[in-house]
């Protein structure tokens, strides 16, 4: 439990103080105010504490010098532990609580000491005024603070219950004349009860009021008026409020003509009751109907539910479309990346260009392009063929057809030159273009994949448990956990619970405990969001995944280099996947490490967004292609479902995997080029089922070359008898230092995960 010692006024804080206040005032008296003091206890839990104090010594006022003398005693120890705990920002548990009331109740036990028998008595009134504070704290949080918008748990029921009875109690003390306090308050609590709450809230309201005046006066008249003017309003309400308010009046007049209910029967003594029903009748319908509505909220919350189901389908048709979008730009961009023009057609244009510019004013031009012009074309054809495909021809190209009667050959030759180094040049622009236009393309497919995936998943309907949202409020209220609303969605068989509760009672333990019990699934608490309130937060919690990663990371740099080229990622995905990654920039150095370091975040960021493997793996070589720094990296990979055990273990030029299992080493290999060295790749992608217990170990090339081959390494995992994945990764990184005489001639790096 937390002290409130600021907060926003609302309409609940304003009715807690006037509930407060108004009770106060009427128990002041009882019990020598220790009722009040109770009152006190559970309104510095929900409200302001300066202010439930000024109220409880002004209501103390009233009784004279000794009941000020004493509340203001308590209130001053009371004071002082709120304002230690609140600076030491430390909750006050139940038996510090306990241990702070007794404290603050000693004065008042032990002054004016008269005899024994007045000492059992205060003892007796500590004892009950102390028990009741611990009832108000109950009552005040489930009333006040979270609100009615769910029925409350066992413990706050039997709380207001007892608050009800004492309430009834000390107001059936207050007199003025033949006036009886009771008969106001009651008849007008049973009809708001009946319009607001319900038939078993007003009769059970009426016959704890009822029980308050037997001990109050020792008669049971009043306590018979409450339970029948209850069965009458309940009755009549049903035709209307009016008749309902009129038949307490009525059922007041009988009782008192055949009863004798007040000792008199004159105009006098049915004041009370009039005026009650008369204010009933004055507040207008809607203020009944508002708080009916606030305090059982169900058709609010039930009908944001099915609003969210159709803003659902809505959202759904929006991606679906974005992702029609998104693929028809992807075939967009691959039409457009039509290829550059062919060698074949270069050569061809090769031998037009010389026809123009080479041998337009030759004076053999007719014998050449008209007589001999096959001869001719095939001559210019083998000389273009070899300028496009080594970059230029020399003399020693030239055909000799060609070179027995051209009197231009190196005009000729010069021209075939230039002609092929411009289709180059045009052949690079084209192909970056094309490369461009392809990833881009590629890129709109992912896109669209997602998109398509996000429309599905909106799509699907989510169920709600009404019940068992129900039932978990009343649950983690009953552990000490103040909770206002709790939503159990369910859509497939992914459970997502989402819980408000107040921030001063977050306990991820206990939380996750009740609600795993509740939903009957193991669920933890996935994040912690503010609210628009200071007060309350929302609580997410998911389906515990049925297995998690340790890792352990060992590393050296290449000998003579303070930076390594490899780099590493473990991280977890939203989806429940665990992605193990190893990088392996070729080579060593700033460089290295640079695009080691960037493959690596790319690698990672598009599992995170949700792309599959192919898509990524494919951009992300292209965009290393496309660099032109000639710069390859060796990529290891491994996607763990952490629900099924499922890993995909994917594998660019890396070296081949360990998986230990019982003590038996399995080596996962794979045959794909590094990333960075074709524009086209397809990646070595090897799926197994791991379980609980299992070690993947994952190592850079710097580590696999002092090893004879991955068998001798496997005799060295297997040979390991440690459970934490760092020190294996350091016995291993040892092993292989050792056998390279402590200087690596390349980087080394040694990952291990562990599933457990």
């Amino acid at each position: 439990m937390k002290l409130t010692v600021k907060g926003k006024i609302t309409a609940k804080t304003i009715l807690l103080y006037v509930t407060y206040t108004a009770l106060s005032v009427v128990s002041g008296g009882v019990f020598e105010g220790n009722v009040a003091f109770g009152l006190f206890v559970g309104a510095v839990y929900s409200a302001n504490p300066i202010i439930a104090a000024v109220v409880y010594l002004a209501s103390a006022v009233i009784y004279g010098w000794t009941s000020l003398m004493h509340a203001a005693v308590k209130c001053a120890f009371i004071l002082l532990f709120v304002g230690i705990h609140y600076f030491a920002k430390r909750k006050i548990n139940k038996l510090t609580l306990l241990v702070y009331l007794v404290i603050a109740n000693v004065f008042y036990v032990v002054y004016s000491f008269i005899d024994y028998f007045n000492l059992f008595d205060r003892f007796l009134y500590a004892g009950l005024g102390i028990a009741f504070a611990y009832v108000c704290i109950y009552v005040f949080r489930a009333v006040f603070v979270r609100g009615l918008n769910y029925r409350p748990a066992l413990d706050e029921t039997i709380c207001i219950g007892l608050l009800t009875a004492v309430a009834g109690y000390c107001i059936s003390r207050i007199t003025f004349g033949q006036l009886q306090l009771v008969y106001f308050i009651a008849p007008f609590a049973i009809l708001f009860c009946v319009v607001c709450f319900g038939d078993k809230t007003a009769l059970m309201g009426a016959v704890l009021i009822g029980i308050g005046n037997v001990f109050a006066t020792g008669s049971y008249e009043c306590c018979v008026y409450c339970v029948i003017s209850a069965l009458a309003s309940v009755t009549l309400c049903k035709v209307n409020r009016y008749v309902g308010a009129l038949s307490v009046l009525v059922v007041d007049v009988l009782m008192s003509y055949f009863l004798n209910l007040h000792g008199a029967f004159n105009m006098a003594v049915f004041a009370p009751t009039f005026a009650s029903a008369l204010v009933f009748v004055v507040i207008p319908t809607k203020v009944y109907h508002h708080v009916r509505d606030y305090c059982s909220g169900s058709a609010e919350r039930y009908l944001s539910k099915s609003v969210v189901q159709k803003v659902g389908d809505t959202v759904s048709r929006r991606l679906y479309r974005l992702s029609d979008i998104f693929m028809s730009m992807k075939q967009a961009f691959f039409t457009m990346s039509q290829g550059a023009v062919t060698p074949e057609d270069a050569e061809k244009g090769i031998v037009k260009q010389c026809s123009e510019n080479v041998c337009r004013d030759c004076q053999s031009r007719v014998k050449c392009w008209r007589q001999d012009i096959a001869q001719t074309e095939e001559s210019l054809l083998q000389l273009g063929e070899c300028a496009v495909k080594r970059g230029k021809c020399t003399i020693l190209d030239v055909p000799q057809a060609l070179s027995v009667k051209c009197d231009r050959v190196s005009a000729v030759i010069s021209e075939v030159n230039a002609q092929a180094q411009n289709y180059r040049a045009y052949r690079e622009r084209a192909e970056t273009a094309d490369n461009g236009k392809t990833l881009l393309g590629e890129q709109m497919g992912g896109v669209s994949n997602l998109l398509m995936q996000l429309a599905t998943d909106v799509k699907n309907r989510t169920g709600y448990d009404h019940a068992r949202e129900k039932e978990l409020v009343e649950s983690l209220v009953f552990h000490n956990v103040l909770c206002s609303g709790a939503v159990i969605a369910q859509q497939k068989e992914i459970v997502t619970v989402v819980l408000t509760v107040a921030k001063s009672d977050i306990d991820n333990e206990t939380i996750e405990k009740v609600v795993s019990g509740v939903v009957k699934q193991n669920m933890v608490v996935e994040r912690i969001e503010t609210t628009e309130s200071a007060t309350w937060v929302n609580v997410f919690l998911n389906v515990r995944p049925r297995y998690n990663v340790t890792f352990g990371v060992s590393s050296v740099a290449k000998h003579g280099n303070e930076i390594s080229g490899d780099t590493h990622t473990v991280t977890r995905t939203d989806n429940g996947k665990c992605i193990v990654a190893l990088c392996d920039g070729m080579g060593s150095g700033d460089k290295a490490e640079q695009m080691s370091a960037t493959s690596i975040s790319l690698v990672e960021s598009f599992y995170r967004a949700g792309f599959d493997n192919d898509t990524i793996l494919s951009c992300v070589n292209k965009l290393l292609v496309g660099s032109g720094n000639e710069v390859f990296c060796a990529v290891d990979v491994v996607v763990l479902d952490l629900y099924n055990g499922l890993a995909d273990f994917i594998k660019l030029g890396a070296c081949a995997g360990l998986v230990k299992n019982d003590g038996k080493v399995e080596i996962v290999s794979g045959s794909s080029l590094p990333l960075g060295v074709l524009e086209e790749m397809k990646p070595s992608i090897t799926k197994k089922a791991l379980m609980g217990g299992d070690v993947v170990v994952l190592y850079s090339d710097g580590v696999a070359d002092c090893f004879k081959d991955p068998v001798a390494l496997a005799r060295v995992f297997a040979d390991v008898s440690l459970n934490v994945p760092q020190s294996i990764a350091d016995v291993i990184l040892t092993r292989a230092l050792k056998l390279c005489n402590n200087k690596p001639n390349d980087d080394m790096t040694v990952v291990v995960a562990k599933i457990a």
